[in-house]
């Protein structure tokens, strides 16, 4: 269920479903998570200029955090590290522009 999970919200970040579709393709699956309306909102802006490369530190842009909660929340990217967001020790995973990133502190990496 996980994989099914990861590419609901893959989707979303490539801008392929809307959030209101992507909420539902959540609740069709039973995941236990939805994104916010007020605070998960990729626009389409961001979507533009959001891009990935080979390395997670060509990364820029906007994606979703995913801490381990309920919802997951939009942050934004520079150089493959998080910006206004510091995630410590915590398990996190960066879903962007259909990519899905370990972050380490700050940091993106493969995983």
């Amino acid at each position: 269920m996980k994989n099914h999970i990861n590419e609901i919200i893959r989707v979303y970040t490539l801008g392929e479903k809307t959030l209101e579709e992507t909420n539902q393709a959540l609740q069709d699956a039973h995941a236990g998570i939805r994104l916010d309306p007020d605070r998960s909102r990729l626009t389409e802006a961001e979507l533009r200029r959001t891009v990935v490369g080979c390395y997670p530190e060509q990364a820029n842009g906007f994606g979703m955090l995913d801490t381990g909660t309920s919802t997951m929340d939009k942050v934004a990217v520079k150089d493959g590290k998080l910006l206004n967001c510091d995630c410590g020790e915590m398990h996190a995973i960066l879903h962007i522009a259909g990519r899905r990133y370990t972050v380490r502190g700050v940091t993106l990496v493969e995983g």
